[in-house]
């Protein structure tokens, strides 16, 4: 019976884990919160709200002086560390209970874009370390204007370079414009679409983790 019982609350445990990672929040609202520690920023995030954490690279402002190309240039052993303690100072972020974690060092040229993309991660955060980046932030509910492929997952078109009179529902949408400067990270929910442009060139960090119940 006792055994019976603890699998019964294991069960019910998973299901709330599963329903929480799948919970989805279609409000225009954005948070920010200034270098949050690791309870703040679960806290803030935990409303599913697109949110702006600031001052979360002051261990790097050496790396903010440099072009972002410098970073090509950089001998093996420099760029390694760099590498690992970039990776290491933003894994800070991650989900608790991460199976699953990607990050990204981008470097792009000023005026360069990216199509309408789904985030389909338990948690992505995008941080600026070098030059402006132009966000443009759809709910879930906007996916039946955005002109998505077959996946769902990315948009045919590209919203700053494509003529959006050849996608006419692209007028019915709604979105949050945010400018993403030096040393800000933009957590996006899950299930929100975002595509941006680079105002300069940039050097930035993508993060995405994900836990067994998000992934399933």
């Amino acid at each position: 019976m006792t055994k019976t019982l603890f699998f019964i609350f294991l069960i019910f445990i998973i299901v709330l884990q599963i329903h929480d990672a799948k919970k989805t929040n279609n409000k225009f609202d954005i948070l920010q919160v200034d270098n949050p520690n690791k309870d703040e920023f679960e806290n803030v995030i935990r409303s599913r709200s697109p949110t702006i954490s600031t001052n979360v690279s002051k261990n790097f402002f050496d790396l903010q002086k440099m072009p972002p190309k410098n970073f090509y240039s950089l001998d093996k052993k420099s760029r390694t560390t760099l590498e690992k303690n970039l990776k290491e100072h933003f894994s800070y972020y991650t989900l608790p209970l991460s199976v699953k974690n990607k990050f990204e060092i981008n470097v792009e040229e000023q005026g360069s874009t990216n199509r309408i993309t789904k985030s389909t991660n338990g948690r992505l955060l995008i941080c600026q370390l070098v030059g402006l980046k132009k966000l443009l932030l759809f709910s879930p509910d906007q996916g039946k204007y955005l002109y998505l492929k077959a996946s769902g997952n990315i948009s045919k078109l590209n919203f700053f370079t494509d003529d959006l009179l050849q996608f006419p529902l692209i007028a019915k949408t709604k979105y949050i414009e945010i400018l993403l400067y030096p040393g800000q990270m933009l957590y996006i929910p899950k299930g929100w679409f975002y595509t941006y442009v680079n105002e300069d060139e940039s050097f930035s960090i993508k993060v995405s983790s994900d836990t067994p119940f998000s992934v399933f």
